[in-house]
């Protein structure tokens, strides 16, 4: 099979051209560039345009659509694969994509061509469950707050939840989503011994058994958790998974915690629910707009602990993609 790959900024075309000259799949290939020279600011601008206007976000170097359209195979990370693309791709059988989502590809001309779409929803899946219980224990125990003061000459020893405080094998955790993420934030908990509650429509209740959780509503899980850390996906328009109801059934001593999507929380509403102490606490690694500005309300709040998009930010995340799609693709093939 022929194959056009496009790197990025995030995955340069020299990851793609690696594994692909291992690949025992792929009998022809090119490596092209698209935005590979952007700057780390500029390239989250490009992927909060795909992730709200879908693949028609940018119109793609007429060199690269060209080589697109006499491919079997078109492998990418964020560059748009569009209708017309996919259409005049009179060979074409595989969408490849280094990403979780699909937001970059025209589903609808490929489900329309019968061309398959595999993406890769594990690419950062370990980093952002790694990076979920961190955000989890560091809000809990105040540890960037005491790390803050420390510095700041203060050894602090008051806190909003210092008469309050449990270990996690005391706490009931919640975890919105039972997809590649969310279940690898299960296996990582189990071992502080919390009870762990789990919503998500779409999943198989027996499975989520099987992980020694309970499935329950969204409405149980909003009243009973401590902590509620989502990992469902969602996209731009729809509505947040959290917003003024949710605060007003949770526990004033709850925490929330998202390291998936911004629009899954009403940020308003988050900020109204810390600053009026509705809920203990929060942290957060992703907002509607980045970088943030320095003049956002939540940054003037104490109970909330912030980051600027890092969930993903490993090297395995994006050197180790193209080797994982390509492992998907054989095992489609076989």
């Amino acid at each position: 099979m022929k194959c056009v790959a496009v790197g990025d900024m995030m995955i340069p075309s020299i990851y793609f051209r690696r594994e692909l000259e291992k690949s025992s799949i792929i009998d022809e290939f090119i490596c092209k560039s698209w935005k590979e020279n952007s700057s780390k600011d500029d390239f989250r601008e490009v992927i909060r345009k795909i992730e709200t206007q879908g693949a028609c976000a940018f119109e793609v170097e007429d060199e690269i659509t060209e080589l697109m359209k006499k491919a079997d195979v078109i492998f990418v990370h964020q560059c748009p694969v569009s209708k017309e693309v996919i259409k005049e791709a009179e060979n074409l059988k595989y969408i490849l994509s280094c990403r979780g989502g699909v937001e970059n590809i025209d589903m609808e001309a490929a489900k329309e061509k019968g061309v398959k779409v595999i993406n890769c929803p594990a690419h950062n899946a370990y980093a952002v469950a790694e990076y979920t219980i961190g955000m989890i224990l560091n809000e809990l125990r105040n540890i960037t707050r005491s790390c803050t003061a420390l510095k700041n000459g203060e050894w602090r020893e008051k806190y909003q939840n210092s008469e309050t405080l449990t270990e996690l094998r005391s706490q009931t955790i919640g975890i919105i989503g039972f997809g590649t993420i969310g279940r690898l934030v299960i296996e990582r908990l189990k071992g502080f011994h919390p009870t762990i509650l789990v919503h998500d429509p779409f999943a198989d209740e027996d499975k989520i058994r099987e992980e020694g959780c309970k499935p329950v509503t969204k409405e149980e899980l909003i009243k009973r958790s401590d902590v509620i850390t989502i990992h469902a996906r969602i996209k731009a328009g729809d509505p947040p998974i959290i917003g003024k109801e949710e605060f007003n059934q949770m526990k004033e001593t709850a925490y929330l915690i998202n390291t998936a999507r911004a629009v899954a929380v009403d940020m308003k509403e988050l900020y109204h629910a810390l600053s009026e102490h509705k809920i203990m606490g929060a942290a957060i690694d992703v907002f509607p707009t980045e970088p943030v500005s320095k003049d956002e309300p939540l940054l003037k709040l104490d109970n909330i602990t912030v980051t600027n998009h890092q969930g993903g930010a490993t090297v395995e995340s994006y050197v180790k993609a193209p080797e994982m799609v390509l492992d998907m693709l054989k095992h489609s093939l076989e």
